[in-house]
């Protein structure tokens, strides 16, 4: 029996990293007895006579969409320009990453196509959250060296709209793997997806990275209204200065979070979408009960 991580998953077979070796290998039968699908990222044991993943040892998180377990990283990469960028999914894919325990690094991708203030303008939208930002020109190979000193030695995952380059990003990262980068289409502010299975590629700094199709759908079924403030870092100076205990920062007289976000602590624009990601945890909880 030998321990190793699945890096690929397609038509039944995975393929599992065992000591710097890929074996190709089915899961035993009493996977499916038990409902369990074995997931890229997920730590096995295997029997290397049979080829046979024989146990799936305990996940420290996992997302559904795609099927990802055991990320250290969610790497959001959002471009200035072509596409414009969408914060909601930004925020969205925030939320999640924070609600499963992934740690989160923002990617400011095709900075060479806008002026300084742009770029600047994002950072500023989340500079309060504390979390990790780098600019990047996949042109002009731009801000690689802190990315790979961040990513070291962690499972990581990008994430973002199509077409904001998370493609020829990992190109850069990966240069053995020639993906091939989807050309946007300018008739519909989209690009294409050219990844078609989720896999892990092994960076030679030791980092690994997952190669996915997108994160289409965010999995929050469990989150109750109440707790999302709680997975925005920049709201955690203000949720306790609320003169109601249980604000949820809405439509609360005395919130302390709507101060900071009057007295520019935090940005206008995603408070709102804070409001609007809030509506829908409480429409979702209406059509269950």
């Amino acid at each position: 029996m030998e321990k190793g991580i699945i890096t690929k998953g397609v038509g039944g077979f995975y393929d599992v990293l065992i000591n710097d070796k890929i074996l190709r290998c089915r899961a035993r039968g009493i996977f499916r007895k038990d409902n369990i699908v074995p997931m890229v990222g997920d730590n096995v044991v295997v029997s290397i006579a049979d080829r046979a993943i024989t146990e799936i040892l305990p996940r420290k998180n996992q997302l559904l969409r795609p099927a990802v377990s055991n990320i250290d990283i969610l790497g959001i990469v959002i471009a200035p320009t072509h596409p414009m960028p969408d914060y909601y999914l930004v925020d969205k894919l925030m939320v999640n990453a924070e609600y499963n325990g992934v740690e989160i690094l923002l990617l400011i991708n095709k900075t060479d196509l806008v002026g300084d203030s742009t770029i600047d303008g994002i950072i500023d939208i989340y500079k309060p959250t504390g979390y990790p930002i780098i600019t990047l020109s996949c042109k002009q190979r731009i801000g690689f060296e802190p990315l790979l000193e961040i990513i070291k030695g962690k499972v990581v995952s990008l994430a973002g709209q199509s077409g904001v380059g998370k493609s020829s990003i990992i190109n850069i990262l990966y240069p053995e793997k020639q993906l091939e980068t989807g050309d946007l289409s300018y008739k519909i502010n989209r690009g294409k997806h050219t990844t078609r299975h989720t896999k892990l590629l092994t960076l030679p700094s030791g980092a690994m990275i997952v190669d996915t199709p997108g994160f289409s759908t965010m999995n929050m079924d469990e989150l109750e209204p109440q707790d999302l403030a709680y997975l925005y870092p920049d709201f955690l100076d203000y949720n306790h200065g609320c003169r109601y205990n249980g604000c949820v920062h809405d439509q609360e007289p005395g919130c302390r979070v709507k101060e900071a976000v009057s007295d520019g602590m935090i940005s206008e624009g995603r408070y709102q979408r804070y409001v609007r990601i809030l509506n829908e945890l409480r429409e979702l909880r209406r059509n269950i009960w």
